[in-house]
């Protein structure tokens, strides 16, 4: 029963109300044990509730391995199909950073540019406002493109590193299910 009076049934009793009392009956209804209401203290409140998420967290973490389990093993028919959804993965990301090198040579193309437009004007304050500007925005572009790129190659390894644990796990699961 809780603090307002309501019966529950269920296998645990929630963190929060384990100081309140309850009855474990047995398979025929009848009272197998009894435990007397008693107050918790804040701290063991705390460490309860505490206690309560940790055991939830696992038991979601465990749901999910299963899910992912599930998934591996009818999503490909052998380690070669692994394989391929890797190489898949990983020419869509080339071709990403195919693009990205592409932008980056034109801000490049463009900061040589800007630069030559600025040379004869080294140390004056005559320097066109047009040309400083396309500097500018060609280093903010570069330093842009450098961090889009580093991203994607980091992808690349993520994709290798995600796809070779996925097959070492299709591979432990496999060896246990008989065919």
């Amino acid at each position: 029963m809780d603090e307002q009076g309501r019966v529950h049934y269920g296998d645990h009793i929630p963190s929060k109300d384990a100081g309140l009392g309850n009855v474990e009956l047995d398979r025929q209804g009848r009272v197998k044990k009894e435990t007397p209401r008693t107050r918790l203290s804040p701290e063991e409140r705390a460490r309860l509730e505490a206690e309560e998420r940790r055991r939830e967290e696992a038991r979601r973490l465990e749901e999910a391995r299963q899910r992912r389990d599930r998934a591996l093993v009818t999503t490909y028919v052998n380690e070669a199909e692994i394989d391929l959804a890797r190489d898949r993965a990983l020419d869509q990301e080339e071709a990403n950073l195919k693009g990205l090198r592409i932008r980056h040579k034109a801000a490049t193309d463009k900061l040589a540019a800007a630069n030559a437009q600025l040379a004869p004007h080294a140390g004056s304050q005559a320097a066109p406002r047009a040309a400083v500007q396309m500097r500018d925005e060609a280093r903010a572009e570069l330093a842009k493109l450098d961090s889009l790129i580093a991203q994607r190659e980091k992808a690349k390894e993520d994709i290798r590193q995600r796809y070779e644990a996925d097959k070492l796990r299709y591979r432990e699961l496999r060896a246990r299910t008989p065919r």
